[in-house]
């Protein structure tokens, strides 16, 4: 652990660096949950809800 910590110091990045490319990385987590988790959601939200209808209207059939 000390190893990585005196290389991150001896790169001597400025602290402006660093928060940008913290930012970016948090602003990546949220885009990805917008762009993959979201609609994975919704689609699997519709296709139970839909799936539980045709259930209700099968077994009313019978």
């Amino acid at each position: 652990m000390i190893q990585i910590s005196n290389l991150i110091l001896a790169a001597d990045l400025s602290p402006e660096v660093t928060n940008n490319s913290a930012f970016n990385m948090i602003a990546s987590f949220f885009a990805a949950a917008l762009l993959i988790v979201v609609p994975a959601a919704a689609f699997l939200i519709f296709v139970s809800q839909k799936d539980s209808l045709e259930r209700t209207s099968a077994t009313r059939r019978r």
